[in-house]
Parts: C-alpha cells; structure tokens; sequence
C-alpha cells in the first residue's frame, strides 16, 4: 500500500483526530480518520499522561505525538513525516536504556496497536502489545512464548533486538519465534516480511535492533505448550576472595546445564562489603532434577539462605520473576558484556574485585546463562550474532532517585565497565549504550556487513534513524 502526499493531505474526508492543546511549531497537520490514528499536541490530558518512560535520564517531550490504529494510519503518518522532513522516534514500551524511543519532533506511540489473536500455533500480536499482554493471553491457554521477565516490556523492540528470556536456553530467543512481520516501509507503503517475502528483511529484523528498517505494526510468533515450572532461587554472602570462587563454580555450570535449565546469577555489594550473589531461573526437568544440578553451587559453598525450589504454573513463574506488573519509572544507565571464550580467574576477580571497590549497592551485575537451544541456531542464520560459543551475557545497571546522584552513579558503573575491557568487547542491542566507540561491531559483529546492505536498499535515505541505528 503506497499512501500519495495528495491522497494524505488533501484526499481524505474525515476530519483531523487532533487532540487540541497546547500548539508547537509544526507542518500542518495531516488529515488522518480517528480509526487510523490519533494526534496528539503538548497540553492534553492523552499526550501529557503518554510521556511516561522507563529511564526518566532521556525523557523528552515531542512535539507531537501520533497514535496509530492500523497499518494504513502508520502508513500515512510516516508519509507524512518522510514529506515534511520530520524527525520522529517509533515507540512501543518506551524501555529503551538511551531514549531511542523518544524525540522532541514526533514520537509514533503503538501503544494502541495491541490486538492478539491466535490461529493454531501462531499468535499474531499488535507492535504495541507488551510482554505481560501475550502472557496474559498464552498462560490460560497452556502455552508459552520464550520472552523476557519484565511485563511492561514493549514486544517490538524486544523481538527486533533478540530477546533473551527464561525459556531461552530450551526454546531459544524471542526472535527464533517469531515466523512473520507486517512493517510500514520507508515509502509509506505496508510490506511482509518473512521467510517467503522479503526474506532478507525478516533476517534483519530478527536481532538488527529496532528503528532501522521500518515500523512494525504485527508479528505473527510461534508459541507450543508449556507444563510446570521448576522455579529456583537460592542466595550466598561472601567475601570477595570466596565470592570469585563460587563465580568460577556456576561459570563452569550454568552454560552446560540441561537445557531445560534457563538460570540467571547477580552480584552485587551488600553494606557490610561482602559480595551477594544470588542464583536463580526456571527448569522445565522437575524439582528434583533441579536440586541435583544446583549441588555444583550449593557444595562449592554453603549459602546463607536455604534453596527454595517450587514447582508453579509457567504464567505463575512469569510473575514471580516479574518484578511487578505497574510500569517503572527512574533514572538508570545500563552497559553490557558478551563472555565469548571462558572467563579465567584473573576476570572473576575483575568483575568482583571493581564491585567490592564501589559503594554498596551502586552496581548490579546481571549474567545471563546463554548456550542449550541459542547455541543451536547459526550466528548468520538470524542478525543476532551471539550464539555457539557465547558463555553469559553480563549487563552491569545503575539506577537512582534523583538527577543529582546520576553522576555519581554513572562514573560507578564506567569504573566497573573499564575493569573488564580485557574480557569482552561484544554488547547487547537491547542493552543499548551510546558510551561504545565501536557499537556495531559490538552489537552485530559478523553480520554488520549484510544489515548495512540490507538498509542501504530498504531505506536508502535513512528515514528510520536514531542515534545508534544500522
């Protein structure tokens, strides 16, 4: 569908959906129905409470906000905004650590673009839906969608970045689910991409990260039946010397654990200057199995609460590990590490040592267990190049309360960060961090090559742009 600028300004016989308020300096407005979008303009109650962003450090107030419904509304918005130069930033749970999300020009919100439906095994899902919205749907019905933990988690650039979740060392990445993708191109024109159609595009958007190829209205995933969980968690309290020793331990485990074990391990600083690590994750094997695959860590050292390992719904362990359901809102800066080849003693002790040497509670290091299903799946088989020989995926995060303690923070976690430099070199797409030098290496590594080929015929003008885009 190619949307004419005639057709877009001067064609349609439905009245502007423009919520009057407050009028910045813009273009004149396009005239799209209410049934395909609204338009919003700083001052009303819809714009002012859609501002909301995960990292309040990035927030900015655009000078426009456009709802799409439909395919067609995106399709006239982004035809319009290609005519008038217009810079715009597309939005689905406006997570993004860097503000990509957001921009002082226009901002298309696909919050409204939330429907679900399921055809078989294929649920087809709005760009705007979040994660907590497809497992609200999938958990009664006794299936599952291998996505991540927090539920306010837009799924569009959760799918188009990768996807790590806590199936996804049995059932692989939320991008090795998804089977399709309907976009809105750089022309104004509504397009598929999948293995059959536009095959090149459908790989780009499998892990090239979002706002690069085209805004994304629906994907259709492949989901499967799910049983019982075998959720795990257990917690110890050491010094820095006997905290790298058991690193060491659950670095030799958790990458070669069954698959059907997906597990994640933090550290962190406790006020008393020992070092917390927790372990936790889900197991599809049982809890008995569990128990006996976590004696790697529980007899390498005594931990200072007892495992707790209970057996729950997959929708019930969706919430436990949640964190909550209301959307959070908070200064924070995030960086990231890929563990490609294994860690030796020398960058344990890094990464426990610069933790003990900051502030209590400044730094969480967070490592996810990769290998099982991930490793399974070809490095070119997808853009998301992290697979065979990748150990864990660490992302170090800093969160405060106020804009005075962000340089204080900050300054934290790039200490930490610089320790590890010896070690890794590889980042994640999702974990996005303008302080990189070299960021599409560190995100696309191999396959930069073909996602710059790939965007130099989809959008040779750069219309999907931010400021680490392809």
């Amino acid at each position: 569908m190619r949307i004419s600028r005639r057709s877009l300004l001067g064609g349609l016989l439905a009245a502007p959906a423009i919520l009057r308020g407050a009028r910045a300096a813009l273009p004149p407005l396009p005239n799209i129905a209410e049934t395909d979008a609204i338009l919003t303009l700083p001052g009303t109650p819809l714009y002012e409470s859609a501002l909301v962003s995960y990292n309040k450090r990035t927030t900015l107030r655009p000078a426009l906000r456009i709802f799409p419904k439909t395919a067609r509304g995106m399709a006239q918005a982004i035809d319009w905004l290609r005519s008038n130069a217009m810079p715009f930033a597309l939005r689905s749970g406006g997570h993004s650590y860097e503000g990509f999300s957001q921009s002082s020009g226009a901002v298309l919100d696909t919050r409204l673009m939330k429907d679900i439906a399921l055809d078989g095994r294929t649920l087809r899902t709005g760009a705007g839906a979040t994660l907590g919205d497809i497992y609200k749907y999938l958990g009664p019905r006794g299936l599952a969608f291998p996505g991540g933990s927090c539920p306010t988690v837009g799924i569009s650039g959760h799918l188009l970045g990768g996807g790590f979740g806590l199936l996804a060392r049995e059932r692989g990445l939320a991008c090795d689910a998804v089977s399709g993708i309907d976009l809105v191109d750089a022309d104004g024109r509504a397009i598929r991409a999948d293995a059959g159609e536009n095959p090149d595009l459908f790989w780009a958007c499998r892990g090239g990260g979002g706002g690069s190829f085209g805004a994304a209205t629906h994907f259709d995933l492949t989901v499967a039946p799910i049983g019982p969980m075998a959720v795990y968690a257990v917690t110890w309290a050491l010094p820095p010397n006997e905290a790298s020793r058991l690193f060491a331990a659950w670095h030799d485990w958790a990458t070669y654990a069954p698959d059907a074990m997906t597990g994640i391990f933090r550290v962190s600083k406790a006020r008393s200057g020992k070092i917390v690590l927790h372990a936790a994750g889900q197991s599809t094997a049982g809890e008995a199995a569990v128990t006996r695959e976590l004696r790697a860590l529980t007899d390498a050292s005594e931990p200072d609460t007892d495992l707790s390992v209970k057996t729950m719904s997959w929708f019930a362990a969706v919430n436990h590990f949640s964190g909550g359901w209301r959307y959070e809102s908070g200064y924070s800066k995030a960086k990231s590490d890929y563990i490609t080849r294994k860690l030796d003693r020398a960058g344990i002790d890094a990464l426990i040592g610069g933790i003990a040497a900051l502030p209590s509670g400044a730094v969480l290091a967070i490592c996810d267990a990769y290998g099982g299903f991930i490793d399974r799946i070809a490095p070119d088989a997808t853009a998301f190049a992290y697979r065979a020989g990748t150990q864990f995926c660490i992302q170090y995060y800093a969160g405060w309360g106020s804009p005075a303690a962000g340089t204080r923070r900050m300054a934290d976690l790039r200490a930490l960060y610089a320790a590890m430099r010896p070690w890794s070199g590889g980042a994640y797409v999702n974990y996005c961090d303008l302080d990189l030098e070299d960021w599409r290496t560190a995100y696309w590594r191999q396959n930069l090559p073909r996602l710059e080929a790939i965007k130099a015929k989809a959008d040779p003008d750069n219309v999907f742009h931010h400021r680490q885009s392809v």
